[in-house]
């Protein structure tokens, strides 16, 4: 049913999609809003015990995300879950995966981890719509499918409540 990853006709009224029980979303961008960037280097994950891996640096050809802008996000070592996927969406979508979309999961979580640490003075709404980049740019390159239901379901899971309340969490 996915004819198209357009932005949907406006209506009157409407600021844009939201979960039930989510409230309605001050602002939305949609698939046509995020520029494709690039991925360079591949990320190299050590396990570290289950469902927690570390993301180790390679020197020469480091793991990066080059923005459409030109900035790059060069993530160094750290621990993570890859994607933080919620069961429930695997009712809309089976091709959601902590790993599905590995190399934009990874750049958001070095950033989530930067504002923790204090190293970085982007906005949450910045790592969300870098991340979709990220997501859209895995999409457009082909290596992983487009689909314009995964990519609303991760948007909508990146700027829910919940990942605000984990980016304002003190660490």
């Amino acid at each position: 049913l996915e004819a198209t990853l357009a932005r949907p006709p406006k209506r009157r009224g409407a600021r844009g999609p939201a979960l039930a029980g989510w409230g309605e979303p001050a602002e939305r961008n949609y698939y046509p809003d995020f520029p494709v960037g690039a991925f360079q280097g591949d990320p190299l994950l050590r396990w570290v015990k289950p469902d927690i891996f570390r993301l180790e640096v390679e020197a020469g050809q480091p793991f990066q995300f080059i923005r459409k802008a030109g900035e790059v996000i060069t993530p160094g070592a750290m621990l993570t879950d890859g994607g933080s996927i919620p069961r429930w969406a695997g009712l809309f979508s089976d091709k959601l995966s902590p790993w599905g979309y590995a190399p934009a999961f990874l750049i958001h979580d070095w950033l989530f981890d930067c504002h923790h640490a204090g190293t970085t003075d982007k906005r949450f709404e910045e790592v969300r719509d870098i991340m979709m980049e990220g997501v859209k740019t895995l999409m457009e390159s082909g290596r992983c499918e487009r689909s314009l239901v995964v990519f609303n379901l991760i948007y909508s899971g990146i700027d829910s409540p919940v990942a605000r309340a984990i980016w304002n969490r003190k660490k």
